[in-house]
């Protein structure tokens, strides 16, 4: 009897201590991110010290039952609360999908327009491409779907009903591990006229011998369409490096300020993409001016720059330059409005991958306007055609390029 009730004793001790170990270690991570906020968030006001406390109270009441998954979404709650762009907490999963573009993905982008689901762009390599989809098919049931999305069109799998003309058929595709090509693409739409894409601003993409070499190939057009309509952001000289290519050298872009930061000094972020260089340069200043590099070419020619709830972060910075742009014309829908500068930091008590994003500085345009909250009104408000769509074609493309 006695040797069972000591079983028994140890068995619930063990229970209890995964319990208690399982508790701390969800009230620390919560715990971890509050005081990480507090320490490093680009605003040190009476709103982020209500915050801290409300967000140290939410930690210290976690449940020990509460899942990694719930856990992150509480977290996400309450950072949302500070109603601010870029201060998030990101599982590895999301790690993957924002720095190599890589996701569970049939390859298939489409948009509503006027109530059908349309696809406007397949990816080569994807099972999209694979099933034979073709730009202008419209997307009409998904198995297991109780509503149509642009996001089930992107991640479920199944049997797709797909209308094209007359005709509506049945398609299996299955989405499957994908890297989205997310590099800047230029196509020749006539003889004076370039579209060139830029779906994303990672550094990657915008290395000074590559982005030289792609530049040359803007010779001999006359009008170039800048395609942001899908670029949410990226590295701060990344962009500069593109811009570079369009407002030429020298050319001030705006700043990048740390309303807590006591240092009065500023000065100019260089050429150089490292993150490491702009978290020091953070760490030294208070103030970073914005300006265009040299070396980068410098297309005089007139552009287009179409713009959408899509566009953020520092896209957003790049579009709003050519609202004062001479021969420049900003098109589509208002931005998002997310333009903070954040930093990455691990989250080690939730293991490997696991990360937050903490806004750190501000942006302010040249004329000292805060494009937080805000984002880009575009010039002239595009809609989509349903016809233009429905044969394949991008109506703001076509607007663009009837309007040269």
């Amino acid at each position: 009897m006695r040797r069972f009730l000591f079983f028994l004793l140890f068995i619930l001790s063990l229970v209890l201590g995964i319990s208690v170990n399982r508790y701390h270690r969800s009230r620390d991570v919560f715990r971890s991110v509050c005081d990480m906020s507090q320490e490093h968030f680009f605003r040190n006001d009476d709103h982020l010290k209500s915050w801290v406390e409300k967000c140290r109270f939410i930690a210290l009441h976690t449940p020990p039952s509460i899942t990694t998954e719930q856990l992150l979404f509480n977290i996400q709650a309450m950072m949302d609360e500070m109603q601010v762009s870029h201060f998030q907490i990101y599982s590895p999963v999301d790690e993957k999908r924002m720095w190599k573009g890589e996701s569970i993905d049939t390859g298939i982008r489409s948009r509503f327009v006027e109530d059908h689901l349309v696809v406007y762009k397949v990816f080569k390599g994807s099972a999209a491409e694979e099933s034979e989809i073709h730009l202008g098919d419209e997307i009409v049931q998904i198995e297991g779907a109780e509503q149509l999305t642009p996001w089930g069109a992107q991640h479920r799998s199944g049997v797709f009903q797909i209308k094209r003309g007359k005709l509506t058929k049945g398609v299996s595709i299955k989405a499957r591990d994908f890297v989205v090509e997310s590099s800047p693409q230029l196509i020749k739409l006539d003889a004076h006229t370039a579209l060139v894409e830029i779906s994303s601003f990672r550094s990657e993409f915008f290395v000074k011998k590559d982005w030289k070499n792609f530049v040359k190939g803007l010779n001999g057009y006359s009008h170039v369409v800048l395609d942001l309509r899908e670029n949410p952001g990226g590295n701060f000289v990344a962009m500069l490096r593109a811009l570079s290519t369009f407002l030429c050298r020298g050319k001030n872009a705006g700043t990048l300020a740390q309303p807590r930061q006591t240092k009065a000094s500023s000065s100019v972020l260089l050429d150089n993409p490292s993150d490491e260089y702009q978290i020091a340069e953070l760490d030294t200043f208070r103030d970073l001016r914005l300006e265009t590099y040299g070396d980068y070419g410098c297309f005089e020619g007139k552009v287009t720059v179409l713009i959408g709830p899509d566009t953020s972060s520092v896209a957003e910075i790049f579009a709003h330059s050519f609202l004062s742009r001479p021969n420049s014309r900003v098109w589509g829908q208002p931005t998002a409005g997310d333009v903070v500068l954040a930093v990455w930091y691990d989250v080690p008590l939730l293991g490997s991958g696991f990360s937050i994003s903490i806004p750190e500085a501000v942006y302010f345009t040249p004329s000292k306007k805060e494009l937080e909250g805000h984002g880009v009104e575009p010039q002239r408000e595009l809609y989509y055609d349903l016809k233009l769509a429905l044969a394949g074609k991008d109506t703001w493309v076509v607007k663009a390029l009837k309007a040269h």
